[in-house]
């Protein structure tokens, strides 16, 4: 039975909801047989919250406009983005859909370990690093009011169901592509700070791609964020694209990440 837990989430435009399944045979056929059994993953699709809107937006204007395909990453890519920060309170808002989607997930990774010491590996691309560090965030507030799914009464099995699901058995965030600098960068280094220490064994390691417009480093946000992330990580995303921006979309599937990840992974199992 599996103990370790991998949750993904994934960045910003189209995406599809098998956007995980290539990283996820990847991490199995590396690991091996018998460690491949002990872990067990998830992967969490917000997508489709925004997508129907935007599709729907796109289809009525495209015919008067030029360069298609570019205009299509970045209003898919900004309206994420945006809508999902845009308004936090409500059932119906994107923030608290997108949390009520990665608890829903976590709840089913909870259900597939086994044992008392089940850990968790969070692996973000892009955009997903700032939902998922929204999510954690509200998850981890105490003594005040919550945002997002936690304004709201959870009921849980247990009190170790619960904890999971809050992230405190989170051992790894890997962000790849991060662009979190993008939504706090313009505040006073003072008011920037990053989620808590979510467990003893947490570590944050963040990997970009110099060439990647929408990645960035970290550590350099403000002195909580360099004392909370573990590492930023330059790598080139791509044998091709790792020297051009389209390196965005390739961190999943080069070894500069994928070595580390079944590393991490080794480590905590």
């Amino acid at each position: 039975m599996a103990s370790l837990g991998i949750l993904t989430l994934h960045g910003m435009g189209d995406t599809k909801p098998t956007y995980a399944d290539e990283l996820f045979d990847e991490i199995a056929d590396r690991l091996g047989p018998v460690h491949a059994q002990r872990v067990a993953t998830a992967s969490v699709f917000y997508q489709d919250i925004l997508q129907d809107n935007q599709s729907r937006y796109f289809k009525a204007v495209k015919r008067r406009l030029r360069w298609d395909d570019l205009r299509q990453f970045i209003l898919y890519g900004f309206s994420d983005a945006a809508s999902l920060e845009s308004r936090k309170d409500g059932l119906n808002s994107p923030y608290f859909q997108a949390q009520a989607k990665i608890l829903d997930r976590l709840r089913t990774l909870y259900n597939a370990l086994d044992g008392t010491d089940r850990r968790l590996i969070i692996v973000a691309q892009s955009l997903g690093g700032q939902v998922i560090s929204n999510y954690l965030w509200d998850a981890t507030r105490t003594g005040f009011a919550r945002d997002g799914v936690w304004s709201v009464p959870q009921n849980f099995a247990s009190p170790e169901e619960e904890a999971f699901c809050r992230g405190r058995t989170t051992v790894r965030l890997l962000t790849t592509g991060c662009n979190i600098p993008i939504f706090v960068a313009g505040i006073d280094p003072v008011d920037i700070t990053p989620i808590p220490q979510l467990s003893p064994d947490f570590e944050w390691h963040n990997y970009y791609d110099k060439d990647d417009v929408l990645g960035w480093p970290l550590a350099d946000l403000s002195a909580s964020y360099a004392a909370r992330v573990t590492k930023d990580h330059a790598i080139n995303a791509g044998l091709i694209t790792g020297f051009t921006p389209l390196s965005h979309q390739n961190y999943w599937r080069d070894r500069d990440f994928l070595r580390p990840l079944i590393r991490h992974i080794k480590k905590t199992l």
